[in-house]
C-alpha cells in the first residue's frame, strides 16, 4: 500500500469524522439509498393484498401503530430454451416469523405506471410479485440461462425484431384474482413502458422505451415482445429479478378498480402475499402455502425501515432483526462477535465520481431528436468534445483522478474489505484479464503517453495533479459546490476524505450535498445537473457481465429517463454497436475500447470497489440462499422463500 506523508495521513484521518466545509448543502439526513425515496405524496398509506381500499380510519390506525425508530447505535441472443424449476410439492406448512432491517421503505403502488423508482423493484424483490425469470443460485457471471418463473422459455426472431415468451400455466393470483395469463404480462409491461403509457413514472419507464415497442398476447400463454431496439444483454438484463424489470400484476384488478383504485392493491403470484405496506415504516408479507414454485418455510416476514446503519447494527446485536446491511466499517467487528457476512448476491459497487454537465450530443442517437441542453461554466465541464475548452476541462478531471489515494481508502474506510483501486466506473473487476492487461500507470497523451490505450492506473501524484490543473488555468484551484454523496454512509466518508486532500494539495474546495437521492435525481432526468455526484450509473458495479452493452446512461439513449449528467457521443455509439453484437468476445473487446476512452476522459473517475452484502445471525438462521442481484433495493435481501430458521 502506498503510504501517505505524515501531513496527508493526518488530513485523511481527520476528515473521516466530518463533512467538508459547509458539508450539508440541501441535506436533511433522512436516510435513503441509491434507489431514493419516491417523489409522491403518499407519506402514510396502508395497503392490503386483498379486500377493499384502505379507509381513512385504517390509514390513521396504521400510522398510529408505527413503531418508533430504533435508537442510534449475457448469454448469446440465439433462440434457446430456459431451464425451469418444478412446482413446489404440496404439504409444506410455513411457520415462524422473521424481522429484517432495510434502509428504506418506499411509497407503494399496485399500478405499474405509478410504481416509481424503488417501488418498481421492491414489489418483486420482496417476493410479492413474480418476474418472468430469475438467476440461478450462485450464477454470478450469468454463465447459465436464467431460471424460468412465470415464463418457461423464449424464442428469439432470427432478425431480432421480436421475442416470444412461453408462459407457465395454472398459476393463481393472490386473493382470488384469477389465473395468470398473457394478458397480465402485456398489461404489466405496457402500463410501465413510457412508449405505451406516456404518463408512466414506473422506475423503468424510460429504460423500457428505447427497448420495447410494445407487448402483445399471441394466445393465453404466449406473449410477443416487439423490439424498439434489440439489446444483446437479453433476458438477465430486463426480464429477470437480477436487474430492473417489471413485476407481473393482475389485469383483472385494473379492470375492476381502474388505475387510481389499483394503487391500493399490490396483487401478484409470488411466494409471499402482502399484508401491509406503510411508507417510511414497514412492509409485512405472509407465506403462500403450496406455492407453485417454492413454498416458503417462514410464515411471516417483516421489513422494517431503519435508515441509520448504526441502528441496523444495534438491532442485529440485540436480536431485534435476523438480517441487515450495516456499514462496511462494522463488518469486521460483527464477524468477531460470530455474525456471518452473506455475499451470495455477487455484487460489488465501483465507487466513483461522476463529473456531470458534459453535454456533447446535439441530437438523440437513435432517432435524431434535437437535444436542448444548457452547459454550465464549471472547470470540469466543456460544451463540446474538441478544442481548447474541452482540453482544459479534461486536464482538470485527469488532475483530480491523480489525487486520490485509493489504496489508503481501501484500508481505512473500507476496513480492508474492498478488492482494490478502481479507475473508471465501467472497467472490469481488478482480477479480470482485460483489467490485468492494462495494469500499468496511465500516461496522458499530453505527456507523451498512450492515454487510455496504455495503462489504466492513475498514479497517486499530487504534484502531477497540480500540474494538470495549473495547465488548465486553475493554479489556485477552484470551488466544487454541492457534490452529492447522499446521507451519511460510505460515499460520504469517501468524498470527505478525498475532498480534504484536494483542498490541501490542489486548492479544490468541496462542499457536500447529503440530501436523499430523490432530491438530486430529478436534475439527472431533466438534464439540468452540473454538480458531480458519487456514482455514474447502474453499470458501475462488478456483478454486471462485462460483455453487456455499456454507454446507455452516459448518452442520449437514456434521454427521457435516468442519466448520469452527461451525454457523450462515443458512449452512445458503443451502446448502439454492442447491443446488436451476437459474439461475446466482440462485445467485450468493444467495451474495452469504451473503457480506454473513459480513462482518457476521466468523466466517471473510479475510486474503489466495495462488496455489497448482508450480515446475518447464524444462531437464528439455518439456511438462506440469496440469489445473484445487481439491483440494490431492499439492500439485496431477496429470495426469502429459501430462508429457514433454527
Amino acid at each position: 500500500m502506498k503510504l501517505l506523508s505524515t501531513k496527508r495521513t493526518g488530513l485523511l484521518l481527520a476528515s473521516l469524522g466530518l463533512l467538508l466545509v459547509a458539508a450539508v448543502a440541501c441535506g436533511d439526513g433522512s436516510g435513503g439509498g441509491a434507489a431514493g425515496r419516491s417523489g409522491t405524496d403518499l407519506e402514510y398509506r396502508s395497503f392490503s393484498g386483498v379486500g377493499d381500499n384502505a379507509t381513512a380510519t385504517a390509514v390513521a390506525e396504521a400510522a398510529a401503530a408505527a413503531p418508533t425508530a430504533a435508537p442510534a447505535a449475457t448469454a448469446s441472443p440465439a433462440a434457446t430454451a430456459v431451464a425451469t424449476q418444478a412446482p413446489a410439492s404440496g404439504g409444506t406448512v410455513p411457520t415462524g416469523e422473521a424481522t429484517l432491517a432495510t434502509n428504506e421503505v418506499v411509497a407503494p403502488s399496485g399500478t405499474p405506471r405509478f410504481c416509481s423508482a424503488g417501488c418498481a423493484e421492491f414489489v418483486y424483490i420482496s417476493g410479492v410479485l413474480d418476474t418472468l425469470f430469475r438467476p440461478a443460485y450462485q450464477d454470478w457471471l450469468g454463465e447459465f440461462p436464467e431460471d424460468g418463473v412465470l415464463a418457461t422459455g423464449f424464442t428469439l426472431d432470427p432478425d431480432v425484431k421480436y421475442l416470444d415468451f412461453d408462459l407457465r400455466e395454472g398459476v393463481q393470483f393472490h386473493g382470488g384474482w384469477g389465473e395468470f395469463t398473457a394478458d397480465d404480462v402485456v398489461f404489466s409491461f405496457n402500463d410501465a413502458n413510457r412508449n405505451t403509457q406516456p404518463e408512466s413514472i414506473h422506475g423503468q419507464a424510460g429504460d423500457f422505451a428505447p427497448l420495447i415497442k410494445n407487448m402483445e398476447a399471441l394466445d393465453k400463454y404466449k406473449v410477443r415482445l416487439n423490439y424498439e431496439n434489440y439489446d444483446s444483454r437479453g433476458i438477465r438484463h430486463r426480464f429477470s429479478s437480477f436487474w430492473q424489470t417489471a413485476g407481473i400484476v393482475s389485469k383483472a384488478v385494473f379492470d375492476d378498480k381502474g388505475a387510481d383504485g389499483m394503487r391500493d392493491f399490490v396483487i401478484g403470484t409470488g411466494s409471499y402475499e402482502l399484508e401491509s405496506w406503510v411508507q417510511s415504516d414497514k412492509v409485512v408479507v405472509n407465506a403462500v402455502p403450496n406455492h407453485y414454485l417454492e413454498t416458503p418455510s417462514v410464515a411471516k416476514i417483516t421489513y422494517l425501515e431503519v435508515p441509520e446503519a448504526s441502528a441496523r447494527r444495534a438491532m442485529l446485536e440485540t436480536g431485534q432483526v435476523i438480517m441487515a446491511q450495516p456499514a462496511l466499517a462494522d463488518w469486521n467487528a460483527l464477524v468477531a462477535l460470530g455474525f456471518e457476512v452473506n455475499l451470495d448476491s455477487g455484487h460489488g459497487d465501483i465507487r466513483n465520481i461522476g463529473m456531470t454537465g458534459n453535454w456533447w450530443e446535439d441530437t438523440r442517437f437513435y432517432d435524431g431528436k434535437v437535444l436542448e441542453r444548457e452547459t454550465a461554466d464549471k472547470p470540469w465541464v466543456s460544451d463540446n468534445d474538441s478544442g481548447a475548452d474541452y482540453e482544459n476541462a479534461r486536464l482538470v478531471r485527469i488532475g483530480l483522478a491523480h489525487a486520490i489515494d485509493r489504496e489508503a481508502l481501501v484500508e481505512s474506510i473500507l476496513d480492508g474489505w474492498g478488492t482494490g483501486p478502481m479507475y473508471f466506473a465501467y472497467q472490469p473487476p481488478t482480477s479480470h484479464p482485460i483489467t490485468l492487461s492494462h495494469a500499468s500507470p496511465y500516461v496522458d497523451k499530453s505527456r507523451g503517453g498512450e492515454g487510455g490505450a496504455g495503462g489504466w492506473e492513475y498514479p497517486l501524484d499530487y504534484d502531477l495533479a497540480k500540474e494538470f490543473i495549473t495547465e488548465a488555468g486553475y493554479p489556485d484551484g477552484f470551488d466544487m459546490d454541492n457534490v452529492w454523496s447522499g446521507p451519511p454512509g460510505l460515499p460520504t466518508e469517501l468524498m470527505t476524505a478525498i475532498g480534504g486532500l484536494w483542498a490541501s494539495e490542489l486548492g479544490v474546495n468541496v462542499t457536500l450535498n447529503n440530501a436523499v437521492y430523490s432530491t438530486y435525481r430529478p436534475g439527472l432526468v431533466a438534464r439540468t445537473t452540473s454538480e458531480p455526484f458519487l456514482g455514474c450509473g447502474d453499470d458501475a458495479n462488478t456483478s454486471m457481465p462485462y460483455d453487456w452493452a455499456r454507454g446507455f446512461v452516459m448518452s442520449s439513449w437514456s434521454d427521457g429517463g435516468y442519466g448520469v449528467g452527461m451525454e457523450i457521443p462515443w458512449a452512445a455509439d458503443n451502446y448502439a454497436r454492442v447491443a446488436l453484437m451476437t459474439d461475446k468476445a466482440e462485445r467485450s473487446a468493444s467495451n474495452e475500447a469504451f473503457a480506454e476512452l473513459g480513462i482518457e476522459n476521466a468523466l466517471c473517475i473510479g475510486i474503489v470497489q466495495a462488496p455489497v452484502g448482508t450480515v446475518q445471525n447464524p444462531d437464528l438462521i439455518a439456511e438462506y440462499k440469496k440469489l445473484p442481484q445487481a439491483e440494490g433495493s431492499l439492500q439485496q435481501m431477496n429470495h426469502m422463500a429459501s430462508l429457514k430458521l433454527k
